[in-house]
């Protein structure tokens, strides 16, 4: 089988079983984040600015000047011009074929996720389910993972605020899990199941969707949002579910920023489009500092149980 050395390609790690996506563009990626040091105002070399549309290629623009962006990844994680093959043996490898999308969040270089007006943010969402039903066109694709690091401790590169959504030709291994987990619960919904328990845990709540800390948060301070109704993936939300959710990201993130300063953090789509058991929900996990030891075997540390964040939250209204 042919090498693909300028695309890349993913490898199994025969001791874990882990997938390593191996991808060669991502070094070349401009960076705003050099040794923990922020750089807020790096707007002359951002990629994202007016007058700079010509360094990546357009999807889809909205708003005259434009407010919101949708193109292609200049530096992509998974590529759609690499040609599809599987070997598996005692080492197995498989193309690192797949989609790799950017949404321009906002043309202003230093304005925080949740300083964006609310219609706008509507939009955008609207804009991510759109990159994510152009990805799941393609009929190899398996998962779409959309997601936005902020901040140098989130695996970030660049400072002006923007989402990627990943086109994958497999599942990832904590969708998987959480699959694992919905099936053995005897047909109930585990995170509606949870809406009902976590009571004391219930960051907001409307007719729409609901927000909470879960009972075993992974992180300080992570929390996550859901439409109420049963959905598998964003592209199946209505508007009002659109509103609740928008407005719950920023209120939660307005309030994160006062209860624990600037800071990093990811926003992680959990989704699986063809599996109606799955319920779509947003996690938002601040991020204090890199993985260490006990992460990296699996088992997380945290130092803020969720029943104190949910204290700390409603007192930062």
């Amino acid at each position: 089988m042919s090498e693909i050395p300028f695309k890349g390609e993913i490898r199994r790690d025969y001791i874990t079983g882990s997938d390593v996506i191996f991808t060669f563009s991502r070094d070349k990626r401009p960076k705003d984040f050099k040794n923990e040091e922020v750089i807020y105002g790096n707007a002359e070399d951002c990629p994202f600015e007016y007058g700079k549309e010509n360094l990546n290629t357009t999807i889809k623009l909205i708003g005259e000047p434009w407010r919101l962006r949708l193109m292609y990844n200049k530096y992509p994680i998974v590529n759609e011009e690499t040609a599809p093959y599987k070997n598996e043996d005692f080492f197995t490898k498989y193309a690192n074929y797949g989609h790799s999308y950017v949404v321009v969040d906002t043309p202003n270089h230093t304005q925080k996720f949740h300083e964006i007006e609310d219609e706008m943010l509507e939009k955008w969402l609207e804009l991510v389910a759109e990159g994510e039903k152009l990805a799941y066109s393609d009929k190899k694709i398996k998962q779409v993972y959309t997601f936005r690091n902020n901040g140098s401790i989130s695996g970030g590169s660049l400072y002006h605020p923007h989402t990627q959504i990943i086109g994958l030709t497999f599942v990832l291994p904590i969708i998987k899990q959480e699959l694992r987990i919905i099936k053995n619960n005897g047909g109930k919904c585990i995170l509606e199941e949870a809406v009902k328990k976590e009571g004391k845990r219930i960051l907001i709540a409307d007719e729409n969707a609901v927000a909470l800390a879960p009972y075993g948060s992974r992180f300080r301070g992570l929390s996550i949002i859901m439409p109420k109704r049963h959905i598998s993936y964003v592209g199946n939300l209505k508007e009002n579910e659109i509103k609740s959710m928008t407005k719950f990201m920023k209120t939660i993130l307005s309030r994160n920023q006062r209860i624990f300063g600037s800071h990093s953090y990811n926003m992680i789509f959990h989704e699986l489009k063809d599996d109606k058991d799955f319920h779509f929900y947003v996690e938002i996990t601040p991020r204090f500092s890199s993985f260490g030891a006990m992460e990296l075997s699996g088992v997380y540390m945290n130092s803020l149980k969720p029943e104190d964040y949910v204290e700390r939250f409603n007192e930062a209204a």
